[in-house]
C-alpha cells in the first residue's frame, strides 16, 4: 500500500513538472481574430503620373484591394480624398463594401478632371491621395486602416502663335515690320523649334528674321514678342499676298501656324498720288491768280466811275 501511494505521488510531481515546463499561451493569443487588410493593387511606388485624354483632360483610374482573413464577412466604409482641399480633380469609388470570409477583392477609383487643371499645376508638384477604410459593426466603427499615395499631373505643352501688323504700307522695293507673339499656355517650359515661313501668290515677297526665334525657351504662362521683316522686290506687282508663319513645339512636336494677308502696292501708285497732289497744287495756285485778277479788274472799273462822277459834280459847280 505504501508503495502504491509513493508511486502515485511521484506521478503527480512529474505531471506538475511537465506542465510547468510547457509555455502557456496568453489569453489575448487565444482570442485573437484573423484581421483584414487594405492596400494598393496599382503600383504606387514613387510618384504616380496621371494619364490624360485626347483633349488633355485628366482621365485615369487606380485600384486598391481588401483582403479578409476572418471566418466571417467584414463591412467597410471607404473614403478617398485629396490632402489639399483646393485640388479640383474628381474621385469616384464605392463608399461601402462587404468582403466575404477568407476573400480578397479589388476596387477601382476613377480619377477625372475637365476644368483644365492639368495646365495649371506643375508636374513637379505632387498631390497626396488618402484612402481610409473603416470597419463597421452594428454601424459602429470597430477598426480602421489608412493608406496614401503621391500623384502628379503630366507635362502639358501648348504653344500658340499670333501675328500683329504695325500698320505700315508695303510697296514694291521696300519692307515692313510685323510682330510675332508666341505664348506658352502649358504647365512647364517649352522650346521653339523649326520657325519657317511661306508666301502664297507673291514669289517676289520674302520673310526675314525667323532665325532669331529658333531654340528660344519660353516659361509657362508667358508670351514672347519677336519682330520679323517682310520685303517686296521692285518687280513685285500690286497684289494681296498670303503669308504663313509656323513653329514647332519641342515638348509635344506639334506644328503651330498663323496666317495673315498683306497688300503690296506698286511704286507707280505712289507716284500717281504724288503727281495728283502736284496737279492739285497748281490748280489751286491758278484759282488764286484768277481771283486776284478779277479783284483788280473790279477795282479799276470802280475807280473810272468815281472819277467820272467827280468830274460831273465839279462841272456843275462851275456853272453855278
Amino acid at each position: 500500500m505504501k508503495t502504491v501511494i509513493k508511486t502515485t505521488l511521484w506521478c503527480v510531481f512529474a505531471l506538475a513538472f511537465l506542465m510547468a515546463a510547457v509555455p502557456q499561451s496568453s489569453a489575448q493569443d487565444q482570442v485573437e481574430i484573423p484581421s483584414w487588410e487594405v492596400g494598393w493593387e496599382t503600383n504606387m511606388d514613387g510618384v504616380y503620373e496621371l494619364e490624360l485624354s485626347g483633349d488633355d483632360d485628366i482621365l485615369d483610374s487606380i485600384d486598391f484591394f481588401i483582403a479578409n482573413d476572418r471566418m466571417g464577412e467584414v463591412n467597410l466604409a471607404i473614403s478617398v480624398e485629396w490632402a489639399e482641399s483646393s485640388v479640383p480633380i474628381e474621385l469616384e469609388y464605392d463608399e461601402s463594401v462587404t468582403i466575404p470570409a477568407s476573400d480578397n477583392q479589388t476596387f477601382t477609383i476613377e480619377i477625372s478632371d475637365i476644368t483644365g487643371y492639368s495646365f495649371d499645376r506643375s508636374p513637379s508638384k505632387s498631390m497626396t491621395l488618402i484612402l481610409t477604410a473603416e470597419e463597421l459593426i452594428f454601424e459602429q466603427q470597430a477598426s480602421s486602416q489608412e493608406i496614401d499615395a503621391e500623384l502628379s499631373v503630366p507635362a502639358v505643352f501648348d504653344l500658340t502663335l499670333e501675328s500683329v501688323s504695325n500698320g505700315e504700307t508695303l510697296y514694291s522695293g521696300s519692307s515692313v515690320e510685323y510682330q510675332v507673339l508666341v505664348t506658352n499656355s502649358g504647365n512647364g517650359k517649352d522650346v521653339i523649334k523649326m520657325p519657317e515661313s511661306s508666301v502664297k501668290s507673291c514669289p517676289s515677297v520674302s520673310v526675314e528674321g525667323l532665325d532669331a526665334i529658333k531654340d528660344t525657351e519660353i516659361d509657362n504662362s508667358t508670351t514672347k514678342d519677336f519682330t520679323i521683316r517682310i520685303s517686296a522686290s521692285e518687280s513685285q506687282p500690286a497684289r494681296s499676298c498670303e503669308i504663313t508663319i509656323s513653329i514647332k513645339s519641342a515638348g509635344n512636336g506639334k506644328i503651330i501656324t498663323t496666317v495673315f494677308e498683306i497688300m503690296v502696292n506698286s511704286n507707280s501708285v505712289e507716284e500717281d498720288k504724288t503727281s495728283d497732289g502736284n496737279i492739285g497744287d497748281s490748280e489751286a495756285e491758278q484759282d488764286v491768280d484768277i481771283t486776284e485778277s478779277d479783284t483788280l479788274d473790279f477795282l479799276g472799273i470802280y475807280d473810272v466811275i468815281f472819277v467820272l462822277t467827280l468830274a460831273v459834280v465839279i462841272r456843275m459847280r462851275n456853272r453855278c
